[in-house]
């Protein structure tokens, strides 16, 4: 064999190691480390409890999170020394409540924003929450190598979504949201780790940062196919 031989044979061995992987086997390898698309499928519904940090003001908080297929969703966070904060949809509509502005209704981009966000089969159907999905290339979070995939909305500002190169795990979401009191605002949400219930995986720690605070969500119990009634999505109380 030449050496000329040689160095096409290495060169198309590593070929396949060097070549950026598409949107569709990255989306693909992320759906086959949750568990796979049938077994996520299986599950209509989910309960959530655990607790909320919020480090820049030193509180914690308890966490429960309720949600009903295709697009029901209610997150309830109960802080000490602040009150009670509700998202909630019930699939067509969508409100928010807190101490300080009572319950409001969700704006139209806002709202098509968190149906997008709490879609309950998200993980699987990302290629169809998204108006257009492409690979951008690689990059490091906490120091694992993960590829990046540029994902737009048709309402506004796209995201970045961070799968690690190994797992195929989604590790981070970068996006902006609009609001009247802060413009424009960036937030980057980590996700680590994820936990097998009744065979698929789902992230037990969520941590989202803002400008102006980060918020630690750290789930101790997870349920699948829970009993719940469609009531529980109702409008948050004023």
């Amino acid at each position: 064999m030449t050496y000329r031989q040689f160095s096409l044979l290495a060169w198309l061995g590593a070929a396949p190691l060097c070549a950026q992987p598409s949107v569709d086997q990255i989306l693909e390898k992320y759906a086959q480390a949750l568990g796979g698309q049938a077994a996520y499928q299986k599950v209509t519904t989910r309960v959530l409890t655990g607790t909320i940090e919020i480090p820049d003001d030193n509180l914690t908080g308890t966490a429960r999170v309720i949600a009903k297929a295709p697009g029901a969703y209610r997150m309830t966070l109960d802080i000490p020394g602040y009150g009670t904060v509700e998202t909630v949809l019930d699939g067509a509509a969508g409100w928010q409540k807190d101490p300080d502005n009572g319950t409001r209704a969700m704006s139209k981009k806002d709202l098509a924003a968190a149906q997008r966000d709490h879609d309950f089969y998200r993980e699987v159907r990302l290629k169809d929450l998204y108006s257009k999905m492409q690979a951008a290339g690689s990059d490091t979070v906490a120091g694992r190598p993960v590829l990046v995939v540029e994902a737009e909305t048709a309402e506004g500002p796209g995201e970045k979504l961070y799968f690690d190169a190994e797992t195929g795990l989604l590790a981070k979401r970068d996006f902006e949201r609009v609001t009247l009191e802060d413009g424009i605002v960036q937030y980057e949400v980590l996700y680590g780790d994820y936990r097998e219930v009744d065979g698929i995986k789902l992230p037990a720690r969520i941590e989202q940062r803002a400008p102006d605070n980060t918020m630690i969500f750290k789930f101790t119990e997870i349920h699948n196919n829970a009993t719940i009634e469609d009531t529980a999505f109702a409008k948050p109380e004023k």
